[in-house]
């Protein structure tokens, strides 16, 4: 009976954070939880979702015997992570963010590759769109064409490349097996929690773009290894005309994406990795508001009846309503950490019943 009970106790618990909007929420969840079957626990933190979504996540959790955190105030991905893998007391850590579903047996597939291979860090392949599970998202990755070189050589050599791998290509025409990458995703990754102890946290600074940039240098720079599963699959439904964010979605979505949470985060990871004259932020401040355009202005203008698929009167909704998006982005982002700060100091968590779950 004693070894029975050693052998099925949940060794990983799976922490689910937002990424960038809360209307996939609770269905991510629940198919989170009928495609794991590993012996799991789960902690929720929920950071600011409308009042209707974190009461149908916090029932979820009741039900299941998870444990729910809330914070009223919005909560960079980052720092939900960081709370998150605080409370946790298990071998693993697995982030799920909540516009990600994963395929059956991801959870396995990400402890027996770690397990096997001593890494620090598993990403599943990521997928994006729909079909769920068909098209690639990301199947590791590049920063450098030479780490070592990145990380002691002369100036000149610390450029980044920021390589995804297969972007865009279908799972079936790409041969993939296990291998080590430079760099995972955090849409949904499997971490040693004594990993966090080593090498420290997320990095609360990176507020919003190329946080998975900093992590994965951060790991690499500190002796870890980061391994691509291609057994485990996830996929990151990406914002898009035929998956929309909804009105609710805005003030998250707004801050996350705010050229100033944006420009804040490039210019510190600029500073923090000594890449003062790499070109490559150049490129990224002048696509500082695509995810704006993308995902509100060009939906927005879709909808005007008649004309709304015109290229000019989209043209026109951007060129009108940008510097108001824009604007309010500041704002949020200006106010938030004051907000944060009086949040953090009042927040309860909620746990409620046993944290453990085996399906």
């Amino acid at each position: 009976m004693e070894s029975q009970t050693i052998k099925t106790a949940p060794d990983v618990t799976i922490i689910m954070v937002h990424r960038d909007r809360f209307s996939l929420a609770v269905q991510s969840l629940n198919q989170t939880i009928a495609a794991t079957r590993a012996p799991y626990k789960l902690l929720y933190v929920d950071a600011g979702s409308p009042r209707k979504v974190a009461a149908e996540l916090k029932r979820i959790c009741d039900e299941n015997g998870f444990r729910y955190t809330r914070y009223d105030a919005l909560l960079s991905p980052a720092q939900s992570r960081n709370r998150g893998h605080r409370l946790a007391d298990t071998k693993y850590v697995a982030f799920v963010e909540s516009c990600t579903f994963v395929a059956d047996n991801w959870l396995e597939g990400l402890i027996s590759c770690a397990e096997e291979t001593g890494a620090e860090v598993v990403q599943p392949l990521m997928c994006q769109g729909k079909p769920f599970h068909t098209e690639i998202h990301q199947a590791g990755g590049t920063f450098a064409k030479d780490i070592a070189l990145f990380f002691r050589g002369a100036p000149e050599d610390h450029v980044i490349c920021d390589i995804e791998m297969h972007q865009g290509k279908q799972v079936s025409d790409v041969p993939l097996a296990r291998a080590e990458t430079q760099v995972t995703e955090v849409h949904c990754l499997l971490v040693r929690r004594d990993t966090f102890e080593r090498f420290g946290d997320f990095d609360e600074s990176m507020l919003s773009t190329k946080d998975h940039l900093d992590f994965s240098m951060t790991v690499w720079k500190n002796g870890g290894r980061i391994m691509l599963e291609p057994a485990s699959v996830a996929t990151f439904y990406v914002p898009n005309r035929h998956n929309p964010i909804q009105i609710s979605d805005y003030p998250y979505f707004i801050l996350r994406w705010s050229p100033k949470w944006q420009a804040d985060s490039l210019n510190y990871f600029k500073t923090k990795w000594g890449l003062e004259g790499d070109p490559y932020f150049k490129k990224r401040n002048d696509i500082i508001s695509w995810r704006y355009r993308e995902a509100i202005l060009k939906p927005f203008a879709r909808r005007i009846p008649f004309v709304g698929h015109s290229y000019k009167v989209q043209k026109f909704v951007m060129m009108t309503l940008e510097p108001i998006v824009v604007a309010f982005g500041s704002w949020l982002a200006k106010n938030h950490e004051k907000t944060l700060v009086k949040e953090t100091a009042r927040a309860t968590p909620h746990r409620v019943g046993s944290p453990a779950h085996s399906l």
